[in-house]
């Protein structure tokens, strides 16, 4: 008989249950270890250690939800999960005169004036501003309206520009922060779930619509650009919610939404079927957008005479950019950085450049890369820019460049050259973009440009980059920075009883410019390289020994930044570490090669026990597939034994595990 157990049952399997018989109450926001014991060290935000003790949180649904200034704190650090200012600041400000069609657009002002909840779907083609015009709304609604203006911008190249649960805490954010008594409205889901509350789509959404619909805050508008490059899985849910939300068209919910995307099938699906949804279709808005394409290349000529010294000189360029812009404002701006940084300001080499420029976006992008000097120098540098879950920073960047398996010491790698951000604009032309020292694709269509697709690419570049193999490439810079020897000999302090000094940890990441990142993600690059990443299992070991300082320096980085409320292990081993982050190939490995598959962390029990904190169902079925036991409540059991004598009452008496209650466990 083989037993199937859901996630929940397997979070279940870690909560101690009172002699009684009562049960615990569940918090996976968990203070304190996950095997039944109580009272550990923690760190608080300032990095101090502070003692806590598990207690059952009770929650009373009828009562009215009061919030607090310390509630507020707490909860609105947790929905603090990601920069969305920053986020924002990335989009080129609009030309002045540009953008304002869409707020003098029938569709818009129906949309704002209409006294009930409303969406706004406006959709356009690649590369056509939909990102400057969302984010000059943003600016402009703020301006004329009372409303409370919230926002996100979703982008593919960040993990935090992603995901529609990272997207709704930066709204609830902004909306709590704009109106602090809101705040009680998410303290029910906060105090039940702890900070997991931040990763539900629906709850986040139930909390938004509640305290619009209910907390006497007026109109509240939120703007959402770029839903197309929101993952798969939680843009499914959102678009479901804001499909519901036009449906209802609510006169008691003042909530409206302007959203802003390619014109995709999947998308239109769902949205456009909705009668009460308003589609503004940029793609149709030929000549406003060709008007606004115009006021592009007027100032960018403008800039360039003032730039060349040569005021009212290069009047000859407008009519030939824009005979071949084809509305496509990023075409328009490769071009004019293109006339910038030209070497000779000759009229015959200006209109040579202008003549010249493909009309193809890709075809631009191609004859951009085919430029490059070093191509090996540039394919590498893109392709850690495409791996990347964040943008890198430009110090993070020469490391990652420069790191080579077989380097052993941070020296080897030398310092950050002082024109690094000029040897990267060498090796990779106008095709990337450097922000705030940040290394950026200069556009959604460079990324699309370069990831492999099941039509064939053209020329040296397009369609080249495997996200497999780019996600190894990653893994491989991230292991071998975490080998170096310096992580052995300068070990990363501690507080007594196992607490992280929040100073300490930042000044060792700014002592060590890669690790921040290296700690955080070489997990995720290990887990996306696929079928490759085993080729990668030796250079874990070192990284992962019971024992190793390289471990802990790495392992405390990462916690300090994820799981800071669970206590930190001090007794982890490489087959521990392997089962919470989820791989399962190198635990399938380490089981194979022996060793006591239910050797017990003090706070985190056995592997299994990990699986089921983590919620990782595919990692726990096969733990129990090898017999690994779970520790609960002080005694080992093999789950599978467990199921198999469910139906004896002497084990419900013990008052252990409630089979029954979990409810999820058939044969």
């Amino acid at each position: 008989m083989l037993a199937e157990c859901r996630l929940s049952l397997l979070a279940l399997l870690i909560i101690n249950v009172d002699r009684y018989g009562s049960r615990a109450a569940i918090n996976t926001n968990i203070r304190g270890d996950h095997c039944g014991n109580t009272g550990s060290h923690n760190i608080t935000d300032s990095g101090n250690t502070t003692t806590t003790t598990t207690t059952t949180t009770h929650i009373h649904y009828n009562q009215p939800l009061m919030s607090s200034l310390v509630n507020y704190t707490k909860i609105s650090q947790c929905l603090y999960t990601s920069q969305y200012e920053r986020h924002r600041n990335r989009i080129r400000e609009p030309v002045e005169g540009t953008c304002t069609w869409v707020t003098k657009h029938s569709r818009y002002e129906d949309w704002l004036g209409n006294n009930t909840s409303g969406l706004l779907w406006l959709s356009a083609d690649p590369g056509c501003g939909k990102s400057v015009i969302a984010s000059f709304l943003v600016k402009h609604l703020e301006s004329q309206t009372d409303a409370i203006i919230c926002y996100f911008f979703f982008k593919d190249d960040n993990d935090e520009q992603k995901s529609a649960a990272f997207a709704l805490c930066a709204i609830l954010h902004q909306l709590f922060a704009k109106k602090r008594s809101l705040c009680s409205y998410a303290e029910e889901a906060f105090e039940g779930k702890g900070k997991r509350f931040t990763e539900e789509v629906d709850t986040l959404w139930s909390i938004l619509v509640k305290a619009v619909s209910e907390g006497g805050c007026g109109d509240v508008i939120c703007v959402v650009d770029a839903l197309d490059e929101c993952e798969e899985v939680t843009k499914a849910q959102l678009i479901g919610h804001l499909a519901n939300l036009s449906k209802s068209q609510s006169s008691d919910v003042r909530l409206k939404l302007l959203v802003t995307s390619r014109p995709y099938h999947k998308i239109e699906r769902v949205l456009g079927s909705c009668a009460a949804t308003i589609r503004l279709k940029g793609e149709d808005e030929i000549n406003s957008i060709a008007a606004d394409v115009t006021r592009v290349v007027d100032e960018g000529i403008s800039n360039l005479e003032k730039y060349w010294g040569r005021p009212g000189g290069l009047g000859y360029l407008r009519d030939l950019l824009m005979d071949s812009a084809d509305r496509t404002f990023i075409w328009v701006s490769l071009v004019l950085d293109i006339l910038r940084d030209s070497e000779d300001d000759s009229p015959e080499e200006f209109t040579k450049i202008v003549s010249n420029a493909p009309r193809d976006l890709a075809e631009l992008y191609t004859k951009i890369l085919d430029k490059s000097t070093y191509p090996d120098k540039a394919r590498r540098v893109l392709t850690i820019v495409v791996a990347a879950a964040r943008p890198l920073t430009l110090p993070e960047m020469n490391v990652a460049f420069k790191l080579r398996q077989g380097r052993r010491t941070i020296k080897d790698l030398g310092d950050l050259p002082p024109e690094f951000a000029r040897t990267v604009k060498n090796l990779c032309g106008h095709f990337v973009r450097i922000v705030d020292s940040k290394v950026y694709l200069v556009h959604q269509t460079a990324r699309e440009f370069l990831l492999e697709s099941t039509s064939p690419g053209q020329g040296n570049w397009q369609y080249t980059l495997c996200h497999k193999d780019s996600n190894y490439a990653l893994a491989d810079i991230c292991i071998s920075y975490l080998s170096l020897e310096e992580f052995e000999d300068d070990r990363l302090l501690m507080r007594p009883y196992g607490g992280i000094n929040g100073n300490a940890v930042a000044n060792y990441l700014q002592k060590y410019v890669f690790l921040d990142y290296a700690a955080q993600h070489w997990a995720d690059h290990f887990r996306d390289s696929q079928d490759q990443q085993m080729g990668l299992f030796e250079s874990t070991r070192l990284i992962c020994g019971a024992g190793s300082n390289r471990f802990w320096a790495w392992l405390r980085v990462y916690w300090f930044n994820f799981h800071r409320w669970f206590a930190l292990p001090e007794d982890w081993t490489h087959l521990m570490a392997a089962s919470w982050l989820g791989q399962g190939a190198v635990v399938e490995r380490l089981l194979g090669e022996g060793g006591d598959i239910n050797a017990r962390s003090k706070q985190y029990g056995t592997i299994l026990n990990m699986a089921a904190v983590r919620r990782d169902t595919v990692m726990a079925r096969m733990l129990m597939d090898k017999n690994v036991n779970a520790y609960i409540g002080g005694k080992e059991y093999n789950i599978l034994q467990l199921v198999s004598e469910q139906d004896q009452p002497r084990f419900w008496d013990e008052s252990i595990v409630d089979f029954q209650l979990a409810g999820c466990c058939r044969k």
